[in-house]
């Protein structure tokens, strides 16, 4: 899934750690930055100051979106610390300024906050479509950057076997601030079998169209996809803040205890499908987030990234669509291997794997290897640590119950090897990335027919 590449940090500030203005004449007073930077969300950020005396904020003009508390203060020559808020910006690049009135001067931080970022992402949808039963299906539009108080019409264009079904007109009022989806129910029965096209509307503005197949029989239709988790198209706070997140990192809204298990942290799917996404290692620790992947430290040969999520009626034969993207710092795992499973137990490698040779003569398979441990773009490609499979399930099948997919540590070779240091270590950080990191089915039998595209 390719969402929201437009999300800036939260905060870019000056470069010196204090802003100091005085002469020999003047009493000291220092200041964090004299420039703050932030994108389009409301949000804060703590700014430190130094002084010894009374101080107090004035603001310029028709700065009301700025906000800072205290706003006034007596200093005694220590930190003191100050908080600088915007309002969420629904326009284009906006400018202002607040003075720090002190000993009869005013020393100024200039505020920049990014134009308004509210972006629509992939549609897709949820549910099946059975001729003759209740229609159970969705469609579902993602969206990113909102303030939370947005309200749209919503409308859509069926064609194809749509008789029976119906997609009333209404308003979706019930946006989440940051990030969420807008959902639309398909209602009715379906009195025919063949391909449906849903094209979704939103203010009267087509937003993209998904296909769907009624069939006759339910037991033909793989059901829990598409899934995904996408940690490149929000800002670190924001993913840290995030309901889905269960104790990855500090500050979860749901957080477990230190001596917990590293399955205890992880992070339910963001197409609310009832999966998520772990940790499984001994060693694990450190769970947290840079700007575009989440991470953990303690990876060794042999554990692995968990993807667990609920599916029906996954044959074999199906195919599954998997795309990541992968990083470590220097000392961590460089190479990873795709495997699925049924049951969590037995373990099959998808199909796409090459050979690799590590420096130490060790071989293994692999379908992802990590290039390098600088901060990487959140581009699809390569040499970003990105890669897409697809592969048939073999060997297994899952009625009703949970499917697993997981990246595995296959070698025992960490990113910057050498000849005699090699080993990964337990304090590298490990990443996973994403523009995108997305499950998908593409549903084909085995006898080599192309893919349908028919997603549940």
């Amino acid at each position: 899934m390719n969402l929201f590449h437009k999300i800036g940090l939260a905060v870019a500030a000056s470069a010196a750690l204090f802003a100091a203005c005085s002469s020999d004449d003047d009493p000291f007073f220092a200041r964090e930055n004299d420039y703050l930077t932030f994108d389009c969300n409301e949000q804060t950020v703590e700014q430190s100051l130094q002084c010894d005396g009374a101080w107090s904020i004035d603001y310029d003009g028709n700065d009301d979106w700025i906000a800072v508390t205290p706003d006034s203060g007596v200093g005694n020559g220590e930190l003191d610390f100050i908080t600088v808020g915007v309002a969420y910006n629904r326009g284009g690049e906006r400018t202002g300024t607040i003075y720090i009135d002190f000993a009869g001067h005013a020393y100024p931080i200039h505020i920049t906050q990014g134009a308004c970022d509210f972006a629509y992402g992939a549609l897709s949808s949820a549910g099946t479509l059975v001729r003759g039963v209740e229609s159970d299906f969705t469609l579902i539009l993602a969206y990113a950057n909102a303030n939370g108080d947005e309200s749209v019409a919503l409308s859509c264009r069926m064609t194809g076997a749509s008789e029976g079904l119906v997609a009333a007109d209404c308003t979706f009022d019930k946006f989440q601030k940051g990030s969420g989806t807008i959902t639309m129910p398909v209602t009715g029965v379906p009195a025919q079998t063949g391909e449906v096209f849903f094209e979704l509307l939103v203010d009267g503005e087509s937003k993209g169209t998904v296909k769907s197949t009624v069939v006759a029989d339910p037991s033909s239709i793989v059901g829990g996809f598409p899934v995904w988790w996408d940690f490149s198209s929000e800002s670190k706070p924001t993913l840290m803040a995030d309901p889905h997140n269960y104790s990855w990192g500090a500050g979860s809204q749901y957080p477990c205890e230190d001596s917990a298990p590293s399955t205890d942290h992880k992070y339910l799917d963001w197409s609310d499908r009832g999966g998520y996404l772990t940790v499984v290692c001994s060693t694990a620790s450190g769970w947290g987030y840079g700007e575009g992947h989440c991470y953990m430290k303690g990876l060794q040969k042999d554990d692995y990234w968990l993807m667990a999520f609920p599916v029906k009626n996954l044959k074999e034969g199906t195919r599954i669509a998997f795309e990541a993207a992968v990083g470590c710092s220097g000392s961590g795992a460089r190479y990873y291997a795709l495997e699925y499973s049924a049951d969590g137990t037995n373990w099959f490698l998808a199909e796409g794997a090459e050979t690799v040779t590590g420096v130490d003569g060790s071989t293994g398979p692999a379908h992802y290897t990590v290039m390098t441990d600088q901060a990487l773009p959140n581009d699809k490609t390569p040499a970003c640590g990105w890669a897409s499979y697809t592969f048939p399930v073999e060997g297994c099948s899952v009625t009703d119950g949970l499917f697993y997919v997981r990246l595995r540590v296959s070698l025992d070779i960490r990113l910057n090897a050498s000849a005699t240091t090699y080993t990964i270590s337990k304090t590298g950080s490990e990443r996973l990335k994403g523009i995108a990191s997305r499950i998908t089915n593409v549903r084909a039998e085995r006898t080599g027919s192309a893919p349908s595209g028919n997603v549940e």
